[in-house]
């Protein structure tokens, strides 16, 4: 099943499996990639409650171990439709029998997705309806597509930032804190290249920037805003015609990590009883 949004300039659809942004046209734009799977079958995975991989595959929560699949399990569900409008959508995910072989937590996961001029707004809400604190990772992993020479492009921050990412060691599929390469130095623009993703993703963990540009040399292009994200990823198959541009709380493990779930970095905790909320916009410029 697939819900269609529209406006008077934007269009989405949004797939029941996954809850998964499948396009986004804007003045008649389409701004995501197509999903081809010569280079990555998928548009814009929901990530929750999980980011990245785990160390040894396992991880420690309440004590005992268990074992997330990567990205966590909510791309690879089907999730109710609510409060279906002709320009917004919200879909949910409770806890149930299959959640519960990789996450001991009851739980209600929202992720609404809200038309406007020039864009779309996504919203996730997390309600911890446990006993226990919960523990969990949750991110966007949209990608845009473009055309042409990839190096005419680049991703631009709106303020100048120094940033050292920490290599993930394809090996392990670890990132390595020790070990990092300087992106960023006192600038606000990142030319973008083929090569920058040969050793897989760029995690931006040290930022202050709470969004970001992926421009043409023609200067348009589309603004990520994530207010209420702590990081952001840039990742790309292997010379592929899309990037992806992802708000992060949380991320793959480091290999310095001590296995225990809520000791993660970057790890969001929701007490009994609280929900948070987290949004990331999507904006033509």
């Amino acid at each position: 099943m697939e819900v269609t949004l529209k406006n008077e300039n934007v269009q989405a659809k949004i797939a029941q499996h996954g809850a998964e942004l499948q396009s986004l046209i804007i003045n008649g734009k389409e701004f995501m990639w197509n999903g081809d799977p010569a280079f990555w079958p998928n548009h814009a995975p929901v990530m929750f409650p999980m980011i990245g991989t785990l160390k040894d595959n396992k991880t420690l929560i309440l004590g005992k171990e268990y074992s997330l699949p990567k990205h966590g399990f909510t791309r690879d569900l089907e999730l109710d439709p609510e409060n279906v409008t002709p320009t917004s959508v919200l879909f949910s995910l409770e806890q149930n029998d299959y959640t519960k072989q990789f996450y001991p937590f009851d739980f209600r996961f929202t992720i609404q997705y809200t038309l406007k001029s020039d864009g779309i707004t996504v919203t996730h809400h997390v309600k911890n309806n446990d006993k226990e604190d919960m523990p969990y990772c949750i991110g966007g992993h949209p990608a845009f597509a473009f055309s042409g020479d990839f190096t005419d492009y680049r991703v631009e921050f709106p303020k100048k930032e120094n940033a050292a990412v920490p290599i993930y060691n394809l090996d392990v599929h670890l990132f390595e804190d020790h070990n990092r390469v300087t992106l960023l130095e006192n600038s606000s623009v990142l030319p973008m290249k083929h090569e920058l993703f040969y050793k897989d993703v760029l995690y931006f963990d040290k930022i202050e920037s709470r969004s970001a540009q992926f421009l043409g040399k023609d200067n348009h292009g589309v603004r990520v805003d994530f207010p209420d994200f702590t990081s952001l990823a840039l990742w790309q198959a292997k010379n592929a015609p899309f990037l992806c541009v992802e708000p992060f709380c949380g991320s793959a493990d480091f290999s310095d990590c001590t296995g225990v779930f809520a000791e993660k970095r970057g790890i969001e905790i929701c007490k009994p009883g609280e929900e948070k909320v987290y949004t990331f916009s999507f904006t033509a410029v």
